[in-house]
């Protein structure tokens, strides 16, 4: 009996392990990727086209599916390179942040 257990302590130990390294695969820095990806455009303080008080709503549409940008080049589809609505949200959060 006591073997068993130690057996079945193991596993779920291991299993913790397991869960452990997929939530870090998983896990998204958003400066990093600010810095990387959007920095260019909209500036190190997100000074550059980006309007805090538009709809949410909308900010993600954009940041999701791109939009057409007056007098310079368009804002390409984060959707295409393994962005989604949470990463989305968390850019916007992380961009209003940085501009206060």
């Amino acid at each position: 009996m006591i073997k068993g257990a130690s057996i079945g302590t193991v596993l779920i130990a291991l299993l913790a392990a397991i869960v452990l390294a997929q939530s870090e695969k998983q896990s998204f820095d958003k400066a990093a990727y600010y810095k990387d990806n959007c920095e260019e455009c909209h500036g190190a303080s997100a000074e550059k086209r980006f309007n805090p008080d538009s709809p949410e709503g909308q900010m993600i549409d954009s940041i999701l599916n791109g939009a057409k940008a007056e007098g310079s080049k368009d804002m390409p589809a984060f959707a295409e390179k393994g962005i989604d609505e949470p990463k989305a949200k968390a850019l916007i959060t992380y961009m209003k942040s940085i501009r206060e």
